[in-house]
C-alpha cells in the first residue's frame, strides 16, 4: 500500500466566496466564509479519499509491485517514478516500463509485462517515489470548480451550513472529524475505499 503525501496544495477552491456566501445568505465575512470553504473542503476530501481540486501529491512505496493504486482520485498525470537504486542514487525510471490509467477510479500505474523491477537501496524507507497530480479538472479555475460533481459541490454547501448555524460543534478554520450523515448519505457514491 502507498502511502501519500500533499507536495502542492491547491489553488482552487471548490466553489467562488461569492457562491457560498449566496448559498448561506451572508453578505461580507470573506475570511469567515473562507474558513467555513476550507474546512468543509478537508472534510469532504478526506471522506471521499478524493481530490476535488487539482493538487500534486507524491506517493512512496518500500518496494515494487505489478501496479500501484494511487491515493486522492481522480488521477490526471503521473510526473515521475523514482527510486532509490542499490547504491542509494534517486534515479528515474523510464516511462517505457509503465502505462498510467487515469481511466479506473484510483488511477494507477501498470508497469509493463516485461519490466524487470530495479534493485533497491537495502534498509532505506519510501524507497519508491512517484509524482502525481489529481483533482476533477487540470483546467482554468471555472473549469476545476464545475468539474466537481454537483452531489458533492451541494454536499459541501450543506456542510458550509451546518457548520455555520451549528458553531459548538465544529471548530472553523480546524477540519473537524466527523460529517453530518445527511451530507454523508449525499456523497457516499463518491467515496473511495483504501484496501
Amino acid at each position: 500500500m502507498l502511502t501519500a503525501v500533499l507536495t502542492t496544495a491547491p489553488t482552487v477552491d471548490p466553489m467562488e466566496i461569492s457562491e457560498a456566501q449566496e448559498h448561506l445568505i451572508i453578505d461580507g465575512q470573506e475570511s469567515y466564509i473562507n474558513e467555513l470553504l476550507l474546512s468543509a473542503r478537508g472534510m469532504m476530501e478526506r471522506y471521499l479519499n478524493r481530490s476535488l481540486t487539482l493538487q500534486t501529491w507524491t506517493a512512496y512505496a518500500d518496494h515494487w509491485c505489478r501496479e500501484f493504486l494511487l491515493p486522492y482520485a481522480p488521477l490526471l498525470t503521473v510526473t515521475s517514478v523514482k527510486y532509490y537504486n542499490s547504491e542509494g542514487t534517486l534515479t528515474t525510471l523510464a516511462t517505457s516500463e509503465y502505462w498510467v490509467d487515469t481511466k479506473n477510479q484510483p488511477g494507477r500505474i501498470v508497469f509493463a509485462y516485461n519490466f524487470s523491477p530495479p534493485q533497491l537501496q537495502d534498509g532505506r524507507p519510501n524507497r519508491i517515489e512517484i509524482l502525481y497530480t489529481a483533482g476533477y479538472s487540470a483546467g482554468t479555475r471555472e473549469q476545476q470548480q464545475h468539474a466537481i460533481p454537483d452531489p458533492i459541490r451541494h454536499g459541501l454547501k450543506i456542510l458550509m451550513t451546518d457548520m455555520h448555524e451549528h458553531r459548538g460543534q465544529y471548530v472553523v478554520g480546524n477540519v473537524a472529524n466527523k460529517l453530518p450523515q445527511f451530507v454523508v448519505n449525499l456523497i457516499h457514491p463518491y467515496r473511495l475505499y483504501n484496501f
